[in-house]
């Protein structure tokens, strides 16, 4: 008996051998945001109940593949692709958290930003992304798989595909980083900057296989589930872009391993993906993308139960995923976000945020100055970029030159030295009429420090400035010596707060300011008097409480203290639809198309509800009231102060070159209708 049951013992492995299932691998082809597809495909293979015992992808296929071998459902899936900013994770802009204020402010004035670098170029400049948001992305998903580690470990034995661009051989990583692996896959040459890995350059495999059945079958697969989103070659007729083209070589270049691989799948769910391409990572091409992957899986319904039959399981099988041994963390991870959290990224695949060169370019018209140029460099010194030299020159009705060389510390400290020099050409108005033409010269050097953070910024410092008339043409008694040439030396301090989520059309969020400023003509003095001084304040809300619906309050004030005669260097301005146009002190009012001068007290209010239409297309209604008065405690004294309103309705398209703004306005300073249009963003 112990004989026969010993022998039994021996050969119960043989026939456990014997009744072992068929290995299943899927499959998942390259094709950039088409890959959002083998979500939906994942979907209704796990629905069917079939066992994955392998994944192999190559591009998106392996971003989809290396995420689900690790744990990750295609429901977690489905939400971490929609829970994306892509348009920030498809490029190398810093976490907004990030920025210091200064700099984020700046990135707002251009339409056009070119990074230049001093130093040799290397590989990581060989493509428009250098790819350093989505390796930090990637390591945050495949958090826990940091080190190098064997791929057949994983939950779910994966692989992928890159090519090697030295000798065009094909890499198939079975082991390594895991989101290196991913990163290596996916790097479409010339959008993406390859991955030096070992001696080797590595691009989307895509190039020398899209399709991977064949490595799948190297591991061990006996039955193979292909999902394809590649799309098919175009004929003579179709090829009518760059990216037609461009699309075309990539699959021309694997077009015969393609086909042989195709031979080789014993389920090839082809999915739809006509109208997309692989830049389509738009929140309704996603949706509809993963939709169109289920509804192809589905169709095929019936031979998965095949296949599923053909493995000798039940038709109510349902496999023990690995998901549901190893699942992964959600709420899954916005890079903009300020609670994102940082994982070590691979340094192969991701090389630590430097400050870049820029060469800065934006272009502006409104019917205030007609035409406007600005230009822009910033240059960074040193080998922790902690100096920079900037340089700025501005054409147009009030052109300008600035030359600036700033030192930054770590943790936002700044100081610095900055020369200006300014010619203006101004009319100034009174009640709507031309009362006075003026063109100056207006230097300006600034030395001070500052404490900037994302959203707050110190400073203080002290200017000299040199103001120098050139011709005057008054139509009305003026002060001569409101207008005589005049050296300042002003001390300042301010405090700038700005969390607003947008400079053109901010929908929520607040701006405020406050600077006081002591302009003395001796570091002393004021005209052997008491230095004036100069009070300034902003603030402005954002809300919207109905959906495309915000409501803009403001409030703006300046008040001069220690004086009577003010030169025009230092008098309140009102009037313009940007501030600062004219003068610094300058304070916007709607219906006040020109500057005017004011009394040394003034407080704007105003008030601005706007309306989207559509996309990307708004009306609004503006309204302002204000109070000038001489003196401070005189401003809501009737008999020493002088009402100002203004009202306006507008509309405006937010294009890529900044808004195009159409308004007509009334100010009972002005008393009649008047227009303002403007396009390009405000510098």
């Amino acid at each position: 008996m112990k004989y026969r049951l010993l022998g039994w013992l021996l050969l119960l492995p043989l026939l456990l051998m014997a009744q072992e299932r068929p290995k299943v691998a899927v499959v998942l082809s390259g094709g950039g945001a088409k890959g959002t597809a083998h979500i939906g495909a994942l979907k209704v293979i796990e629905k069917a109940g079939i066992p994955i015992d392998y994944v192999v992808g190559t591009s998106m296929g392996a971003i989809v593949g290396g995420l689900y071998a690790i744990g990750y459902t295609p429901e977690q899936l489905d939400s971490m692709v929609n829970a994306q900013n892509w348009k920030f994770v498809l490029s190398d802009a810093p976490n907004p958290k990030d920025v210091l204020l200064d700099d984020r402010l700046r990135s707002e004035r251009y339409v056009l930003s070119i990074p230049f670098t001093l130093k040799s170029a290397d590989i990581s400049d060989a493509g428009i992304i250098k790819g350093k948001n989505i390796a930090q992305l990637f390591s945050v998903l495949t958090e826990g798989y940091q080190d190098s580690v064997n791929f057949s470990r994983l939950p779910i034995p994966f692989a992928c595909v890159s090519e090697n661009l030295v000798d065009g051989s094909e890499v198939v990583f079975h082991r390594g980083v895991l989101a290196t692996a991913m990163r290596s896959s996916m790097s479409i040459p010339g959008v993406f900057a390859p991955v030096n890995l070992n001696g080797r350059v590595l691009v989307d495999g895509g190039m020398v296989n899209n399709y991977p059945v064949d490595v799948a079958l190297q591991m061990g697969a006996d039955i193979i589930i292909g999902v394809d989103v590649q799309s098919p070659l175009l004929d003579a007729g179709q090829l009518k872009s760059v990216k037609d083209i461009f699309g075309q070589i990539i699959n021309l270049q694997g077009e015969k391993k393609y086909q042989e691989n195709l031979r080789k799948t014993d389920l090839h769910i082809k999915v739809d993906v006509s109208g997309y391409s692989a830049a389509s990572f738009t929140k309704e091409a996603i949706d509809t993308l993963i939709v169109r992957g289920e509804q192809a899986a589905m169709a095929d319904w019936d031979k998965l139960l095949t296949l599923k039959k053909k493995m000798g399981l039940r038709e109510d099988y349902q496999p023990r995923m690995a998901h549901h041994a190893h699942p992964r963390p959600g709420p899954f991870p916005v890079p903009d976000a300020e609670k994102s959290k940082t994982i070590p990224v691979d340094p192969q695949i991701a090389a630590p945020a430097i400050r870049e060169n820029k060469l800065n370019v934006g272009i502006r018209f409104d019917t205030e100055e007609l035409a406007a140029l600005q230009a822009n460099t910033d240059i960074y010194l040193g080998k922790q970029k902690e100096s920079q030299v900037s340089l700025t020159a501005r054409l147009g009705k009030r052109t300008m030159a600035r030359i600036g060389y700033n030192y930054q510390w770590s943790k936002g400290w700044q100081t610095g030295i900055n020369y200006r020099f300014d010619y203006k050409d101004i009319n100034i108005y009174n009640e709507g009429k031309r009362t006075l033409d003026l063109t100056f010269t207006h230097q300006q050097l600034t030395a001070g420090v500052a404490k900037d953070w994302n959203k707050i910024q110190v400073s203080a410092g002290l200017n000299f400035e040199y103001y120098n008339y050139h011709d005057l043409l008054s139509l009305e008694p003026v002060d001569a010596l409101m207008f005589g040439n005049k050296s300042l030396f002003t001390y300042f301090a301010g405090l700038l707060y700005n969390n607003l989520n947008g400079r053109s059309v901010p929908t929520k969020g607040l701006s405020w300011s406050v600077m006081y400023h002591l302009y003395t003509d001796n570091l002393f003095q004021y005209e052997d008097n008491s230095p004036i001084s100069a009070f300034s304040a902003h603030w402005q809300g954002c809300f919207t409480p109905l959906k495309n619906f915000t409501i803009i309050p403001s409030i703006d004030g300046r008040i001069l203290t220690g004086g009577d005669n003010y030169s025009f260097a230092v008098t309140n301005m009102l009037g313009g639809n940007i501030a600062g146009r004219y003068m610094p002190q300058q304070i916007p009012f709607v219906g006040i198309n020109r500057a005017e001068l004011a009394s040394g007290s003034l407080i704007v209010a105003g008030l601005k509800l706007r309306q989207r239409i559509f996309k990307n297309q708004y009306v609004s209604v503006t309204g302002n009231y204000g109070r000038s008065s001489d003196k401070l405690h005189e401003l809501f004294e009737d008999s020493h102060s002088y009402d100002l309103v203004g009202t306006g309705i507008g509309y405006m398209y937010n294009s890529f070159l900044g808004p195009l703004e159409i308004e007509l306005n009334w100010s009972n300073q002005t008393k009649k209708l008047g227009w303002y249009a403007g396009f390009g963003f405000v510098f």
